[in-house]
């Protein structure tokens, strides 16, 4: 018996269910054999596992002289698209599993398939992506994975950069928080050049034909050994911070580059930790048929009632005025129910002012010039205790308070009780909100957290005459990342270890992103924090973050713990609702870590925290 050499031949690779998959074959003078590793970190590959490639009779089919070969996936299916010489011809077939052992040939596809990078795990209005180049990057799209539609020049050369005059080889396309980051080699003369060149480029979710950065210099630059200058790309993963790039060399030798994310600029350095946003975001956009809301719906309020998630959510319109809509989650992330009126507006605001001066004011929010802002609400009993950002285009805006029966609002009845302000005309107040259960016997309303905890106790909250004034300092923990606290965000929430409340910070060195922080306080006396987070929960790093009307802004305004997750919703760059989670028992142990925070002697917090 004569025993067949076959060598080994690496195809692709790619993330699949938290792990790396390395498509290889095995080839011989008679068939190409498909296999696939896995590996748990992307450098060492283990185990082997055959790939049965069937046709839908049941029948096994042969792969003979197959060069290239992508392997992607899309929730639990996978696919593979190869290409095949028949009577001279080429085709490009796609195949698909359920198991990534047995795949199905299905049908056959244009070419571009079968030459490019299809993104996995990623689609756009239900179809599929593969980004590709030459002297420009362009993006194609299939809902079949047979006929593919392309767009004209997305990113062209440019002169004087590190692409200039080059051809732009897609190597491969990752989802990540911010968008579709895709990676491309710009080498000059691609077979000859022993130079690596490798440059990045990230699209919008929401556009994927429409980029929102691009290196300006490669990620990965060297000069190759000669036998492996003539590199074939075969994909790229990350794991962890780190990027892998993968390539073999015509001698099919297998390679794989390491990038630090944070240290090639691709990740911010400090890894936003906690919580985890949900792919479905945002989970609300503006709706252009509704005028009071075809702006902006941001900032939501949340409350937990009969095993639904309710939010009170602000909305711009055509007239730029701030008002409140409504909707409903069963799960916490899809909308099931969402009214297509505002139920809470200006209208029940304009005696809160009734014989009182008015002062003018430049002030502008989220780019509202009036109205409803920013709403936190608060079951307490019977009755869910609203506050809120009031501002009627004259005075300074200050914080109201309404109500409404737990009753009257799962049944849609908006009876609202009359707004009154309870924080001091002519100052400027925000982020004020009510603790869900009385302490030592008296409501608490939370009114800052800087450069102290200030909490207001009041025997009635439907009394007339509260009056609160609050005063807001800068801190002294330059050292800190929330070196300027902006104040808090969601309303308290009752846990074991105290009452854990959310809040917004900006830090100087990195200006103008709104991020945040978590912090636990004293159950008995909430003044006293025992513990603080050092480092955000939550960056505006995703691109629905930083495309609206103000970048840079993670604005919480509600949270609820449902079923052991923790419920975090938030206003994205001023225009969109979303969501972030986490398992409330990791998230509270992580918290717990940390240690107190003390204001009043900074070295010496310096010394702790190092």
């Amino acid at each position: 018996m004569i025993k067949i050499k076959s060598t080994f031949y690496p195809f692709s690779v790619v993330s699949h269910e938290k792990k790396v998959v390395l498509v290889y074959g095995l080839k011989n003078l008679i068939e190409t054999k498909l296999f696939l590793s896995q590996s748990d970190d992307g450098l060492s590959f283990k185990n082997k596992y055959e790939i049965q490639l069937l046709l839908e009779s049941g029948k096994r089919k042969r792969l003979v002289d197959c060069d290239a070969l992508c392997f992607f996936a899309y929730g639990k299916q996978a696919y593979l698209a190869f290409e095949q010489i028949v009577r001279g011809k080429r085709q490009i077939l796609i195949a698909q599993s359920d198991d990534m052992l047995n795949f199905i040939v299905k049908k056959q596809a244009t070419d571009l398939a079968g030459m490019y990078p299809v993104v996995s795990n990623h689609k756009y209005k239900k179809n599929f992506l593969a980004y590709y180049g030459d002297k420009s990057i362009r993006v194609a799209a299939s809902d079949n994975l047979t006929d593919w539609h392309t767009t004209s020049a997305l990113l062209p050369t440019r002169n004087d950069f590190f692409d200039d005059g080059a051809l732009l080889h897609v190597i491969s396309s990752v989802i990540v928080d911010r968008g579709i980051l895709v990676l491309y080699d710009a080498r000059s003369d691609q077979k000859n050049s022993h130079r690596i060149k490798i440059g990045c480029a990230m699209f919008s979710f929401d556009k994927p034909y429409a980029p929102i950065w691009r290196s300006q210099v490669p990620i990965w630059e060297e000069t190759a050994e000669k036998r492996k200058h003539k590199v074939r790309f075969l994909g790229c993963v990350i794991v962890a911070e780190s990027l892998h790039i993968y390539w073999s060399s015509l001698e099919n030798e297998f390679f794989v580059k390491t990038i630090n994310l944070a240290s090639s600029g691709l990740i911010a350095a400090k890894k936003t930790r906690l919580l985890k946003r949900h792919l479905s975001n945002p989970i609300l956009k503006p709706l252009a048929a509704n005028k009071w809301e075809q702006d902006a719906t941001f900032n939501p309020a949340a409350v937990y009632l009969e095993d639904k998630i309710h939010l009170l959510y602000r909305a711009i319109g055509e007239n730029g005025v701030s008002v409140l809509g409504y909707a409903a989650s069963n799960d916490g992330i899809l909308v099931n129910e969402r009214l297509n009126y505002p139920v809470f507006s200006l209208a029940q605001n304009l005696k809160i002012f009734k014989n009182k001066p008015a002062i003018a004011s430049p002030y502008v929010s989220g780019g509202s010039w009036a109205g409803c802002e920013d709403p936190r609400a608060t079951v307490i009993g019977k009755r869910i205790y609203v506050t809120y950002v009031f501002f009627d285009g004259c005075n300074p805006p200050g914080v109201a308070l309404t109500s409404i029966s737990v009753a009257d609002f799962l049944n849609k009845n908006w009876n609202w009780k009359r707004p009154k302000l309870i924080s001091k005309v002519g100052e400027i107040q925000k982020n004020w909100m009510i603790f869900p259960e009385k302490i030592n016997g008296k409501y608490a309303i939370l009114h800052s957290i800087t450069p102290k905890i200030s909490i207001e106790y009041v025997d009635s909250l439907d009394r007339e005459g509260i009056t609160i004034e609050s005063m807001k300092k800068a801190g002294v923990d330059e050292h800190r990342w929330d070196n300027i606290v902006r104040g808090a965000g969601a309303p308290p929430l009752l846990t074991k270890y105290g009452w854990l409340v959310l809040y917004h910070a900006m830090d100087k060195r990195d200006p103008n992103k709104y991020k945040v922080g978590a912090m636990i306080l004293d159950y008995s006396d909430p003044t006293k924090i025992l513990h603080r987070c050092n480092y955000p929960i939550l960056e505006p790093t995703a691109h629905y973050e930083n495309h609206g009307a103000k970048a840079g802004v993670v604005y919480v305004c509600g949270a609820v713990i449902k079923e052991n997750t923790l419920f975090v919703y938030y206003g994205g760059a001023d225009s969109v609702v979303c969501v972030a989670t986490e398992n409330v028992d990791e998230f509270l142990k992580e918290l717990t870590q940390t240690v107190p925070h003390v204001s009043a002697k900074p070295a010496l917090l310096e010394i702790i925290n190092n």
